[in-house]
């Protein structure tokens, strides 16, 4: 059984600071039964960094996707097309997903 729980947001804005258009990546499997990283959790988590940088004056794209799984190559290609249009991902995905 796979266990996850978020990183506090403090340490997580201060890993994407260095990026100005980051995709916050959510996964459908494991993390979303702990609701750590699903679609609910990945929408909540993206709203609060923008929020967080207008409050702090920073222009950040930040914009948010879950994949069915991220441990399954079938569903990270549907991001082939996108990902080049980012400076950083975060991955809200389990070890295997990551």
């Amino acid at each position: 059984m796979i266990t996850a729980e978020r990183k506090p947001i403090d340490e997580i804005r201060a890993m994407i600071a260095p990026y100005k258009r980051v995709l916050v990546l959510g996964c459908g499997s494991c993390v979303a039964e702990c609701a750590a990283g699903g679609e609910k959790e990945t929408g909540m988590l993206a709203s609060t960094l923008r929020m967080a940088n207008k409050m702090d004056g920073k222009e950040v794209i930040i914009q948010e996707k879950t994949l069915d799984r991220q441990c399954v190559k079938d569903f990270v290609i549907l991001l082939d097309d996108i990902v080049d249009q980012y400076d950083a991902v975060l991955s809200l995905g389990c070890g295997a997903g990551v």
